[in-house]
Parts: C-alpha cells; sequence; structure tokens
C-alpha cells in the first residue's frame, strides 16, 4: 500500500465522483480508479459502491476513512518531528519544475539552498503543471512551480507573480495580426495547449467571453513544440513575454499589439506541511529569490 493510494481514495471519498477526484488530483480517471481497484485488491474488500450518483464508501470504507486520513497527518508529523532532531538540516528536497528553469531562477534558488543548508540536496523534475500539482498533493514531491488561475484548492501555494503571456505569430505574419481583434485571432490558425493547462483554461475564458470559437489547427503540451511550430509558420499561440521577446529579437516571431492575458505562477508544497523542515526550507528560500526589488 502506497501512501499516494491513501491519498487518492480519501479524495474520492470527499468528492463522491472519479471525474472531480481526477480533476483535484490532476490524474486521469483511470489513474484514479487503478488506485482504488489495487487498494479493494490488497485487502480483499469493497471500498465504494459505484452508483448512478457517484462513488459511495461502503460501511467498510467510511470506517477506514478516518484511518486514512490519520494515517495521511500521522506521515507528515513524523516527517516533521524526525527531521527536527537533525542539528543541520539534511535529506533530499524533491522539487517539480514546469517551465524554464532560468525564468523559474533555479540557479539562483539552489545557490541559497547550499549557501543555507549545505546538507540539504535537491532532486529537480521537470514535469507539466498539472503532473505537478498532483505530485505534490500526492506527496511526490515536496514542492513545486506551476500556473494557476486562481489559488489552488488541493495543495498549499504562494503566488509568486502574474506571468504576463502574449498571442505570439510567426514573423511573416504581423499583416495578418497587426491589426486584427479577438474576432479576427479566433478565424487564424492556432497551436492549442492540453485542457488542464491553465493557459487553456484562459485562453478558452478570453474566447468564449466575447462568443467566439477558435480554429485550433493542432494541440501541444510543450514549450518548444509551441516555439518550434510558430517559427515555422504553423499558427498562433500564447507564450511568456520573455520567450516571445527572444523570438522578437531574434526575427521569428511577431507580439500581437492588442492586448495580453495572464496566469498566476504558485510555488506550491502539500497541504499542512508549512512547517515541515524541508518544506520551510523551501518556502524561505523561494520567497527570497522571488522577492520584489
Amino acid at each position: 500500500m502506497e501512501l499516494y493510494q491513501i491519498k487518492t481514495f480519501v479524495v474520492v471519498a470527499e468528492e463522491g465522483n472519479m471525474t472531480r477526484a481526477a480533476k483535484r488530483l490532476h490524474a486521469s480517471q483511470s489513474t484514479i480508479s487503478l488506485h482504488i481497484k489495487s487498494l479493494e485488491e490488497e485487502f480483499d474488500l469493497r471500498l465504494f459502491l459505484r452508483t448512478p450518483k457517484g462513488m459511495q464508501p461502503t460501511p467498510e470504507g467510511k470506517q477506514l476513512l478516518e484511518k486514512a486520513r490519520d494515517i495521511l497527518e500521522s506521515v507528515e508529523k513524523f516527517e516533521s518531528e524526525a527531521q527536527s532532531f537533525k542539528g543541520e538540516l539534511a535529506g533530499v528536497a524533491r522539487v517539480g519544475l514546469q517551465t524554464s528553469p532560468i525564468y523559474l531562477r533555479t540557479p539562483q534558488l539552489i545557490n541559497l539552498i547550499k549557501e543555507r543548508f549545505p546538507s540539504l540536496s535537491v532532486r529537480l523534475v521537470q514535469m507539466p503543471t498539472w503532473t505537478i500539482r498532483s505530485d505534490i498533493a500526492a506527496r511526490k514531491l515536496d514542492g513545486g512551480f506551476f500556473y494557476s488561475n486562481c489559488p489552488p484548492e488541493e495543495v498549499d501555494g504562494i503566488l509568486l507573480e502574474n506571468t504576463m503571456l502574449h498571442v505570439v505569430g510567426p514573423a511573416s505574419w504581423q499583416d495578418r495580426m497587426e491589426h486584427a481583434s479577438w474576432e479576427d485571432l479566433s478565424k487564424l490558425d492556432w497551436i492549442w495547449t492540453p485542457e488542464e493547462c491553465s493557459f487553456n483554461v484562459k485562453l478558452e475564458e478570453t474566447f468564449s467571453s466575447r462568443d467566439l470559437e477558435v480554429s485550433k489547427s493542432m494541440i501541444a503540451d510543450s514549450e518548444d513544440t509551441h516555439n518550434a511550430l510558430v517559427k515555422s509558420g504553423n499558427g498562433i499561440t500564447v507564450m511568456r513575454a520573455d520567450e516571445a521577446a527572444e523570438g522578437v529579437d531574434k526575427g521569428e516571431f511577431y507580439i500581437w499589439p492588442g492586448g495580453h492575458i495572464e496566469v498566476g505562477l504558485y510555488f506550491g508544497f502539500p497541504r499542512k506541511r508549512e512547517n515541515d523542515p524541508v518544506v520551510r526550507a523551501l518556502l524561505d528560500c523561494v520567497e527570497k529569490v522571488w522577492e520584489k526589488a
């Protein structure tokens, strides 16, 4: 039995619905279903009744639910107290990165951690925003950077900045984009982002609020892929202001002058673990690196 399976059990019981549980944990429904099935098979015990109204805990499931919550809380307290016995903070801090390490000021963060906590090792993992949030909620990561349009519900987090996103097209498309409205942009070929992506949510809101449908010619989940597709003239997309400006300097991109959108950049950590020594060390260093001048 793994800790993330217990977390899944708790979330499914709280939500009563696979779809909402998957959204909260930022995982696929098939993954959530597999975790529950594995627990039931391991203990030869049915934890949920699948009903038209959703997932209802069985009587046995209800009794185990509080025990599962106690386990999650106990593990957090155990880890925190064990760390407190050490004269110097040591161990491994697992941190998720969802975009450019340079943009996230990762070199500065690592330097500060080395200076303040020389015995603390940092393991950096590159993955999409939605996977980072899921892995933080499942305690697979001690912290991580991610985009979100509102404060996250399934993890705790601090807002670092509101990231500006520009609509960007190939440099050769300047004539098409220079005087374009949002309606005009909607008719161009768009390189879209996956449903789980915060950029997707913000773009959908932007166009739907104007009763516009977008021509989504392709979907890609990699920033590098978006950049390459724009450079090769395949369509337009949104990207961070720093990436867009760099492409303009190279003569590769054109930035639409008609406006921009913003998404929040957060550093998140598992709920109720702000006093965990490793998490506290990460938060202190992240806040120092990102503090306003």
